[in-house]
């Protein structure tokens, strides 16, 4: 009798193991996930070869930065319902105010250099153990070198303090995409 009490309470241990196992696996699993959505949008930008900069919201919008001399090329990505590319517009500074394009050159400005890989983290960050707040949609960041090494890659809530990369660049990229989102949902109307 006691041999049956001890192999019901190793198999009710296991099963508890295993249910906490995939629980802390559900962020990675939702990061690969991102990972590949986001691949598949930048195999759209492959014949450019530089650095680029990637960030996304619930891995559907994408606001693409790519190195470029003098100025960077900057993407607005929207996919449809089933992951298919919807739209890839070149954001255009035009389309700004000039009080907006000044705003957004001084965050711009005031980041570290964006495409200097040695001030991003190398692996994959899907928590952050001493973040004080996290809240919002999911939020995707990576940057890949001319060879498509990943730097600074994290799949987080959009709203995380503290912020795996720097504070200015990821405010550059929000409002840049926020605006993209406003204007493709006009024209939607």
């Amino acid at each position: 009798m006691q041999l049956a009490y001890s192999i019901i309470l190793m198999l009710c241990f296991s099963v508890v193991c295993k249910a906490q196992e995939g629980k802390e696996s559900i962020p990675n699993r939702m990061a690969m996930f991102s990972r590949a959505k986001a691949d598949a949008v930048l195999k759209n930008f492959d014949t450019l070869q530089a650095p680029k900069i990637l960030y996304s919201l619930e891995d559907r919008y994408y606001y693409l930065i790519i190195k470029d001399t003098p100025l960077n090329k900057e993407y607005y990505v929207a996919l449809d319902s089933l992951g298919g590319i919807d739209k890839i517009n070149l954001a255009k500074e035009e389309t700004k105010t000039r009080k907006k394009q000044k705003q957004y050159r001084k965050l711009l400005s005031e980041a570290k250099p964006i495409f200097d890989l040695s001030i991003y983290h190398t692996g994959l960050i899907t928590k952050l153990p001493d973040a004080k707040m996290a809240a919002g949609r999911l939020s995707y960041f990576v940057v890949k070198d001319i060879n498509g090494k990943r730097y600074g890659e994290y799949s987080l809530s959009a709203i995380t303090a503290p912020l795996p990369i720097d504070t200015n660049l990821w405010a550059y990229l929000v409002r840049n995409l926020s605006d993209e989102l406003a204007k493709d949902s006009k024209a939607k109307r």
